[in-house]
């Protein structure tokens, strides 16, 4: 039984985070394809420069919430951390290859905090605030994002949750994969800052 709710969980998380809700709200309530326009990226901050706050807000809401629910779900159905650990990245999968675009999707920026907030609160706060120090500073999105995913693995570590570390890892390396053309971009000078109208 609890490896049949260990299959729903991951189908149902990787089915949820493949839904492209960046997509979904700038085709329907503006008309744009992000996919085409600013970064080509369908995630929160490029729906954010195309759309508008309010609508880029939306999506990292959408984005946080498909990522919160099936995890969510699985710590009440899972026994271990290890299996809510492959729910979580599941989700976190569906969104950086959805079978909706043609296995391509987002940077699972989003998606990994919400999948994260049921497992271990503390530790994901702690990471996530030096993510918007970063953005605070140095206005590079791109920059806080692979920031908050490398300080998981230490937060992790630090709170005694080793458990965690292995998924930790695992998203960080899917996180810095899917910015490096944005690392080239920062080792370059040309990496565009939040809300700027450029690309990034």
């Amino acid at each position: 039984m609890t490896y049949l709710a260990l299959l729903f969980c991951v189908a149902l998380a990787f089915l949820l985070g493949a839904v492209p809700f960046g997509l979904v709200i700038a085709k329907t309530f503006k008309g744009i394809d992000p996919r085409k326009a600013g970064s080509g990226n369908i995630g929160s901050t490029n729906v954010a420069r195309l759309c508008g706050l309010p609508w880029g807000i939306l999506t990292l809401f959408c984005d946080i919430m498909k990522g919160l629910l099936p995890v969510l779900l699985a710590v009440h159905l899972l026994p271990s951390a290890y299996m809510q650990s492959a729910v979580a990245l599941a989700a976190v999968t569906g969104h950086v290859k959805s079978p909706f675009l043609g296995f391509r999707g987002g940077k699972g920026v989003a998606t990994t905090i919400g999948a994260l907030l049921p497992l271990a609160f503390w530790p994901l706060l702690c990471a996530v605030l030096c993510c918007v120090a970063v953005i605070a500073v140095t206005r590079y999105v791109s920059l806080g994002s692979m920031v908050m995913s490398v300080s998981l693995i230490l937060f992790y570590a630090l709170f005694g949750r080793f458990d965690l570390v292995p998924l930790a890892v695992i998203l960080c390396a899917m996180i810095v994969w899917a910015h490096r053309a944005n690392i080239g971009r920062l080792a370059r000078g040309e990496e565009s800052k939040f809300l700027a109208g450029k690309k990034r």
